[in-house]
């Protein structure tokens, strides 16, 4: 695993978030700010962090969605396209709070 994210509501607190890790594997894992054409192996350490802020704010991975898209349910060495919510995601926030 790459990373993990695990969040903590209040109880009896209807989406009033009070604590969120995330934690990035940097042993087995290879993370990058600065993607080039020149990148191999490395994953875009903002797309990955946007990615699991979605998860810590309650959204899920979207199945079979497109690669560009933020909660994308793989990760993608070298793209940088889910560094910003899109907006299915900001819809799916909306949703939730």
């Amino acid at each position: 695993m790459k990373r993990t994210s695990t969040a903590r509501p209040s109880a009896g607190v209807k989406n009033d978030l009070r604590e969120a890790d995330v934690r990035y594997n940097t042993t087995d894992y290879d993370f990058t700010n600065k993607v080039t054409s020149s990148c191999w192996n490395k994953f875009d350490i903002r797309s990955v962090g946007t990615h699991e802020a979605g998860h810590v704010f309650g959204l899920k991975d979207i199945a079979g969605a497109h690669n560009n898209l933020t909660m994308y349910e793989g990760s993608n060495r070298c793209l940088t396209g889910a560094r910003t919510p899109g907006k299915g995601d900001v819809l799916g926030l909306r949703s939730i709070y």
